[in-house]
């Protein structure tokens, strides 16, 4: 797509097609498995364009892992809702960038299994059985309002039955089991369950619940990768640990650097006299980082809110 843009027929386009049948649906969820951190809005969007993206990220994002975006590489729009009002920001696939070293992505297999459970303080011996409790509870935890906004949906489409509510409920938490089972590798349950309610469901309610499957299957997930993280500190911090120990530098001396750091030549990358330009042909993809090609205000039918967008181009 050429210029601008447009979010929102982008989503209108791609909804019917992920929600039309079982494949569909679960090759979606697949592909949401492994852009976890996003809700239903940018998974979406990020579908629709690049169905078959590994790795996205902004493109100051991807600098600081040490990887550069390739010059003229096209930006995937999508929303950035971190701000009073909603921007089209742009991000890039790994694909689309060079650099030395690949960022690890953590993987759950025999070898580690056990451990990750044992850290996750989950209470079944295998992923899953962890999956179908950990989305489980998720969704009806006491401080989680999942369950309260399905019943706000449903009243929306006329219905107030509860054993109606329970039934879509148990159908959003097979899609969101789905989604989770397939990103640690285990065996994932039927999703067509929820299938139904979608095809007839006005436009609200079936982005209601596609994206509550979605947070709930992210959440759980993340609880898994902050288990990686930990670990892989706690590995760092050991071998840092080792080398200290045959260098004999100890904890006074660790002290000494701490107190002297900050105090002497501040770095070459802290230099005052940097052109500005660069500056601004060095930002992340998005409204802030490249030159204004011309923006337009759009009103978003899935939230309505209004986000502006450019040509999400690397220079």
């Amino acid at each position: 797509m050429k210029g601008i843009i447009y979010t929102k027929d982008i989503y209108r386009e791609i909804v019917p097609k992920i929600i039309q049948d079982e494949v569909s649906w679960s090759n979606f969820l697949k592909f949401s498995a492994v852009h976890y951190q996003m809700g239903f809005e940018n998974a979406s969007l990020l579908y629709a364009q690049r169905p078959d993206a590994e790795m996205v990220k902004t493109y100051s994002e991807w600098k600081d892992k040490g990887r550069y975006v390739r010059r003229g590489s096209k930006g995937i729009a999508i929303i950035d809702s971190n701000h009073y009002r909603p921007y089209v920001d742009h991000v890039f696939d790994i694909s689309d960038t060079n650099g030395r070293e690949r960022p690890e992505i953590w993987r759950l297999d025999k070898e580690n299994e056990k451990e990750i459970l044992a850290l996750l303080h989950a209470k079944s011996g295998n992923v899953q059985d962890y999956v179908r409790e950990a989305v489980e509870k998720e969704i009806y935890g006491i401080d989680k309002n999942y369950v309260e906004n399905i019943s706000d949906l449903c009243r929306c489409h006329d219905s107030q039955n509860p054993e109606h509510i329970y039934d879509i409920t148990k159908a959003v938490i097979q899609s969101a089991q789905y989604m989770a089972a397939v990103r640690i590798q285990a065996e994932p349950p039927p999703v067509s369950s929820l299938l139904p309610v979608l095809a007839t469901a006005p436009k609200l309610m079936v982005y209601g619940l596609c994206n509550t499957a979605l947070s709930v299957a992210g959440q759980v997930l993340k609880g898994i990768e902050k288990v990686f993280d930990m670990k892989k500190e706690k590995q760092r911090a050991g071998f840092e640990t080792g080398i200290e120990k045959e260098q004999g530098i100890g904890k006074s001396d660790r002290n000494t650097e701490k107190e002297t750091a900050g105090h002497g030549i501040p770095a070459i990358r802290h230099q005052l006299h940097q052109n500005t330009d660069i500056i601004k042909r060095q930002g992340n993809g998005s409204h802030k980082g490249i030159e204004k090609a011309g923006y337009e205000q759009l009103s978003l039918s899935f939230d309505g809110g209004y986000a502006f967008c450019d040509c999400g181009r690397a220079l």
